[in-house]
């Protein structure tokens, strides 16, 4: 069985990594629209660079990361946001299907490292996401994820 993610989905999982966790004199969450703007190529890379120093981080410090980055999300225009979700749609549409597979595995592993609280509220950040979205952006989704 494949499990597909919204591409939003796949750009917060792929952001959490290339961002160390909260912590005194870490570096602040990125810019999505900078992120955006990268190759796939180049973000799986500071991906894969960061990896092994989030693994290290507490599960308040990832969960405190993770509000910083819906606050830093949150800031932006809708507009922008949409922007961001289709040109990383488009990119993720365009790699191969190794890529996307090699990509949707690096997830299946990053989601079991958690442990089972951040795993339950990563689910909860996910149901309170669609349900956010309209019935079309919804439909959508089921559209692609059918795929």
């Amino acid at each position: 069985m494949h499990v597909r993610y919204h591409p939003l989905s796949f750009f917060l999982f792929a952001l959490a990594l290339i961002t160390p966790a909260a912590g005194a004199g870490l570096p602040p969450v990125p810019d999505p629209a900078e992120w955006a703007a990268q190759s796939p190529q180049q973000r799986e890379e500071q991906a894969r660079a960061l990896r092994e120093r989030l693994k290290s981080a507490s599960p308040q410090e990832r969960a405190a990361f993770r509000e910083r980055l819906r606050e830093r999300l949150s800031t932006l225009p809708p507009e922008q946001r949409q922007d961001i979700g289709e040109r990383l749609r488009e990119q993720w549409q365009s790699m191969s299907e190794d890529d996307r597979e090699r990509a949707r595995a690096e997830r299946r592993a990053y989601i079991q490292s958690l442990t089972p609280e951040e795993r339950r509220a990563l689910l909860r950040e996910r149901r309170d996401m669609l349900q956010r979205m309209t019935p079309e952006q919804r439909e959508r989704i089921k559209r692609e994820f059918a795929r």
